[in-house]
């Protein structure tokens, strides 16, 4: 007969002083966070490891389950694995002639292209130049024009 697993079985850590998630509501955030999940539904997953479909609902509304989850779950979506994977994924669509995939490509690895600073040498630049050598400069300039 299925149990309720409740909140109890929240431990302290003596070492740090943080809740320990009890075994089982861990068990359930593992397959929760799997890439392949097997059974495929929480209510199966339940039942195969003998709780009631309503206490894995009210593991999910726990707020610590929720803290854990939320913190698991980001750190699994920046892992570079999973990224790399993905980068590699729209190369592959940009190569094969995916137009949104390699603007999409082209935006990742800007962040990784060296940025380059453009320097004009101009020998008419007029950064340093005087109000007089700027109004001189403007004036031969105006008169090679037909105005």
């Amino acid at each position: 007969m299925p149990q309720n697993g409740g909140g109890k079985g929240w431990t302290t850590d003596p070492e740090t002083g943080e809740k320990v998630m009890p075994a089982t509501w861990r068990k359930y955030l593992d397959w929760l966070l799997s890439e392949v999940r097997e059974p495929a539904t929480s209510k199966a997953w339940a039942a195969e490891n003998g709780f009631n479909d309503r206490t894995v609902r009210r593991w999910k509304s726990d707020h610590r389950f929720v803290r854990e989850w939320d913190r698991r779950a980001a750190e699994l979506n920046v892992h570079p694995e999973r990224t790399q994977s993905v980068v590699d994924a729209l190369h592959k669509a940009a190569v094969d002639g995916d137009v949104k995939a390699a603007s999409l490509y082209l935006q990742y690895i800007e962040k990784f292209t060296p940025k380059r600073r453009l320097v004009v040498d101009d020998e008419r630049a007029v950064t340093g130049l005087s109000d007089a050598e700027l109004h001189a400069e403007l004036e031969s300039l105006m008169s090679g024009l037909d105005v």
